[in-house]
């Protein structure tokens, strides 16, 4: 009789193991169907840890002859009760390269929790440059989901201007485009369902 109270009381704990509530919560990015083009902007996925997603803004190229100088523009969280900025304490960008005499220059401001203020600019003058790979970093930029459910990522201005790319002598360079459609972040649950 005790052998089959042990089988018995070994059955009923491996079946509440198996019917946990425990769920996770991981991050999902779904890019905007806008097709790659030389001179686009847009948000790509970098990479996924757990709730955390990296997105980098791609200067889609190559563009050799660009004359990049700096450039400036917001990024609007369309839902910060779903999704929300982390901040770094530094920032990874490829598309500026300083050249002698020269630095780089990148602040990220938050005036608000739904919106993720980006400028970078060459200091010291001289000549911008182009890049002859298929793309270029701007910045890469790392976002966090707090529940399940969705929220987007789109280009906005900052103050009055829109999103804007500059040249050695301050121009806008009218022929970089930021793309009008969002990309979308998503936190998606899994495991649990206990009974």
């Amino acid at each position: 009789m005790d052998r089959v109270r042990f089988i018995s009381l070994t059955l009923v704990v491996l079946l509440l193991a198996g019917c946990s509530n425990d769920s996770t919560t991981s991050a999902q990015f779904a890019a905007s169907q806008t097709p790659a083009a030389p001179g686009l902007v847009q948000l790509a996925q970098s990479s996924i840890s757990g709730t955390q997603v990296r997105v980098n803004v791609l200067l889609h190229g190559p563009e050799p002859d660009l004359d990049l100088a700096a450039y400036r523009f917001a990024i609007r969280i369309s839902d910060t009760s779903v999704l929300r900025f982390v901040p770094q304490s530094t920032y990874e960008q490829s598309a500026l390269v300083a050249g002698e005499g020269q630095t780089i220059q990148v602040a990220v401001n938050t005036p608000d929790p739904s919106v993720v203020e980006v400028q970078v600019k060459k200091r010291g003058g001289g000549a911008g440059n182009g890049f002859a790979s298929p793309a270029a970093v701007l910045i890469g930029l790392t976002f966090e989901v707090l529940g399940s459910g969705g929220a987007t990522l789109s280009f906005a201005g900052v103050g009055a201007s829109p999103p804007q790319v500059f040249d050695s002598t301050g121009s806008v360079i009218d022929d970089v485009i930021f793309d009008v459609q969002s990309a979308t972040v998503a936190g998606v649950r899994t495991g649990g369902g206990g009974y």
